[in-house]
């Protein structure tokens, strides 16, 4: 995900526009790479369903499963994958691996065949649709991030509040103006709001 570094020197217009298209080429990438995994995951089921390894009421249900957890993983709310969320990732793949295999082979009697590959294909799309999700939602957010703040009268409210307060943000609000950038954007309001807390937390410490 994009960071900007307010203790820097602001980007300048064309600076931020080059960002902002490379963010927008990765978001292309990731959502290709993404159809192609659903297409793949999709032509799996439809060979177990045509050749009648599994009902498409198995089918449904291998879908939905994985398709859920998928989708819970890649939108909790953290900036970035950490060890411990691809180890939870990892373990709830696998746990819907099995849920998958046991429901559709002890509980719905689907051949063994069937019901092990509608496992692991359940297992991938877990895996495979919250990495890339995760992924997905960090580039929008980042995209979301860049755009300038000039008709938000709420976080004008808090970056004019923030500059008086730290001359210091006045200074890079002025070099942004300087850049011919008179307005700052959502992710450099963020990233001053996350100066301050830092700012303060080291006065405390410091007294």
């Amino acid at each position: 995900m994009f960071h900007f570094d307010i203790t820097k020197e602001p980007l300048s217009n064309p600076e931020l526009k080059a960002e902002l298209q490379s963010l927008k080429k990765i978001r292309k990438e990731l959502i290709k790479y993404s159809c192609i995994s659903d297409v793949l995951h999709a032509f799996v089921f439809i060979g177990l369903y045509f050749s009648q390894f599994l009902s498409g009421y198995a089918v449904l249900v291998a879908v939905v499963l994985s398709t859920v957890f998928a989708l819970f993983l890649a939108t909790v709310p953290r900036q970035s994958l950490k060890l411990a969320d691809r180890i939870a990732i990892g373990a709830i793949a696998l746990g819907t691996a099995v849920a998958t295999f046991l429901i559709i082979n002890i509980s719905m009697q689907q051949p063994l065949t069937g019901s092990l590959v509608a496992g692991l294909t359940a297992g991938s799309i877990v895996i495979v649709g919250a990495t890339l999700g995760r992924k997905i939602k960090d580039i929008l957010l980042s995209i979301e991030s860049v755009k300038p703040i000039p008709e938000d009268t709420v976080a004008q409210q808090e970056l004019n509040y923030l500059c008086r307060k730290y001359p210091q943000l006045d200074e890079y609000r002025e070099q942004a103006t300087q850049n011919l950038r008179p307005h700052l954007s959502y992710g450099e309001l963020a990233a001053m709001k996350k100066w301050m807390t830092e700012e303060q937390q080291n006065k405390a410490e410091a007294v």
